[in-house]
């Protein structure tokens, strides 16, 4: 069985970027889906954060960690590029100038304290009775949040008031969550 986790060689992050690229272009283009690079049987869950021009274009992501690392990717670029209801569906022109992100999330485990969250390194996954939120460590980093303001926004992320993440019933969630990107400053 491989190594789900062993980190990806700089060779196959370059080649994962390729084909979410080329991805895109081909749904935009009506044409046949790629074929993926071999991820040797990775699974795991991940994030795909497009930026056009600097600027936040999709995010979308999936905690699904049985299933195979090559279509959670392919699944994950396409929903944050046609499927994320902040934004309309990507056109031809957006092409140029957007930065792919890949997230391979490590599994979550509940979180004790907020004392034990190391901003930069840990992303919070709030599971509550009334919704769901998470935040990549990045926004932490981004916004120069402490650990309470990474779980009160958080909370505002899975549309819940923000003090949420402290009711009965609610689980704080903590992962890591490595990335690479066509962005070299986006890159861990």
């Amino acid at each position: 069985m491989p190594d789900t986790m062993k980190p990806l060689s700089e060779e196959l992050k370059k080649q994962v970027l390729d084909w979410c690229r080329e991805l895109i272009r081909v749904r935009l283009a009506k044409g046949k889906k790629p074929e993926s690079p071999d991820l040797e049987g990775r699974r795991g869950g991940v994030f795909v954060t497009l930026k056009r021009l600097g600027r936040l274009r999709g995010c979308i992501g999936r905690f699904a960690f049985n299933e195979p690392l090559d279509e959670s990717i392919a699944d994950m670029v396409l929903a944050a590029a046609f499927q994320d209801p902040r934004f309309p569906a990507m056109t031809k022109t957006e092409l140029d100038g957007l930065d792919i992100t890949v997230s391979i999330l490590t599994p979550p485990r509940e979180l004790k304290s907020l004392d034990d969250l190391l901003i930069g390194r840990d992303g919070l996954y709030l599971v509550h009775p009334q919704g769901r939120g998470v935040l990549l460590p990045v926004v932490a980093v981004e916004h120069n949040f402490t650990p309470e303001q990474f779980a009160r926004q958080t909370s505002l992320k899975a549309g819940l008031s923000p003090e949420s993440y402290k009711d009965p019933g609610a689980q704080l969630l903590v992962f890591t969550a490595p990335a690479f990107s066509t962005d070299p400053s986006e890159n861990d």
